[in-house]
């Protein structure tokens, strides 16, 4: 299990973004007891969703986090834990909100029952044992919840409804996602919906959350969503086919060169069609995941390379190109198995457990421009807006980036190198 350079997309996604047993930034491989023989847990990969699905159970760090100064994961005892800037209603009204505070349960969630979490900038998500979806933070109208809640305490949201409101509960989720403003998630129909403002960011124009509408009929087989993932203002969508697709995506997304703001509408991420599954020959590399960050974007490749794009030759990876906004294959990249974008940059995990990373020239986190090793050893890693953080397999964890309230610890400002993170995260460890 732990040297596999090509991975079958069913095997693959049966662990990656949508699902996976770990965490937003985790990385860490089991054996599924499904029709997937590779279980990877990150918070950048999907899985392949059967008609029927459950959420997983998904401890660790969050596996999707667009907040800038606060940390977030889920913990082992099944509650939403939050750090850094807990105030701002982060906490859902739990005691001793503030800046610089070490882990904090979220209040108004039943105990026990939290299976995955996403953040936006000020507002988080959560995802209940049921396939409810519970929302909290600093702006009802882009947690999905639309009304100020008694308590500031996490409410579940409904559809085309506030919380307190008469529409139905929005449930049978399986996976949500995040971009900066607005959330999403896939229901085990296959149809997608989404909830926050505006629509630029991937939200919707209503109260509540309602059905992504546009999709292919996911009835049809190979149309069923098998991959969700919320960029800096889009989302993607894979389909079991092979095939992807976003909405959102308003300025300084990241879409590669020629798509623009699609609003609620979804469109086909056309110029990746070259690594469509259904394009590529019997054997050759395809997409498995794709994510990205302020004008910069990235895809997973089934054999472990990356392509990327960007706005300028500084957020590509080091790839020698003419075009930085024309996807490429980095060359120097190999054996990925998980990837998440901040801002202005991307850490990736490989199957040797080893932490990649490359920024651009303004990455907040100063990941190097060309993909450099970061460390070695760790379980499970990923990115907020503007920091990275991870665990080591002696079940320490670290940081780097800008960390103006403690989000990778104390004490706080622009952190240049990896530094062990001082609150303890006993509680989201793998």
């Amino acid at each position: 299990m732990s040297n596999l350079p090509f991975l079958r997309r069913r095997e693959y996604l049966a662990a990656t973004g949508l699902f996976g047993l770990s965490a937003i930034f985790g990385s860490a491989m089991t054996v599924a007891p499904t029709s997937a023989a590779y279980k990877d847990q990150t918070h950048a990969r999907s899985e392949v969703v059967p008609a029927a699905a459950a959420p997983p159970f998904m401890v660790g760090l969050a596996r999707n986090v667009r907040m800038v100064d606060t940390g977030l994961g889920v913990g082992v005892d099944g509650n939403a834990y939050v750090w850094g800037r807990t105030d701002y209603f982060i906490n859902a009204g739990a005691p001793d909100p503030g800046p610089f505070k070490a882990p904090q349960k979220v209040a108004g969630i039943p105990d026990g029952t939290v299976r995955q979490v996403t953040g936006q900038i000020y507002n988080a998500n959560a995802l209940d044992a049921s396939g409810t979806v519970w929302g909290w933070g600093f702006y009802d109208f882009r947690d999905g919840t639309d009304a100020a809640k008694p308590g500031n305490n996490a409410k579940q949201v409904r559809i085309n409804s506030a919380w307190n409101g008469g529409g139905a509960i929005l449930d049978k989720i399986i996976t949500i996602s995040s971009t900066e403003y607005a959330g999403a998630g896939i229901r085990s129909d296959g149809s997608i919906w989404h909830w926050g403002a505006p629509t630029g960011y991937g939200g919707n124009a209503g109260v509540g959350a309602s059905q992504v509408m546009g999709m292919p009929d996911p009835s049809v087989p190979g149309n069923r969503p098998i991959y969700l993932k919320g960029a800096y203002t889009n989302f993607f969508v894979i389909l079991e086919n092979g095939d992807v697709y976003y909405w959102g995506g308003i300025g300084g997304n990241s879409l590669p060169s020629g798509l623009l703001n699609s609003d609620a509408s979804p469109r086909l991420v056309a110029p990746l069609s070259p690594w469509f599954q259904r394009n590529v020959a019997p054997g050759a590399p395809y997409i498995v995941a794709v994510d990205g960050g302020i004008n910069m974007g990235g895809a997973l490749l089934s054999n472990g390379q990356m392509v990327s794009w960007g706005s300028n030759p500084t957020r590509i990876g080091g790839r020698a190109t003419l075009n930085a906004t024309t996807p490429g294959v980095i060359t120097t990249l190999s054996n990925i198995t998980s990837m998440q974008f901040g801002f202005t940059g991307v850490a990736m995990m490989n199957n040797a457990g080893e932490l990649w990373g490359y920024g651009a020239s303004d990455d907040y986190g100063r990941f190097p421009q060309i993909p450099t090793r970061i460390d070695t050893n760790v379980v499970q890693c990923g990115s907020g807006q503007g920091f990275y953080l991870w665990q080591k397999a002696d079940g320490t964890f670290w940081g780097r980036g800008y960390d103006p309230a403690g989000s990778i610890g104390m004490p706080t400002g622009q952190i240049n190198t990896s530094r062990l993170v001082s609150w303890n995260l006993g509680m989201v460890k793998l």
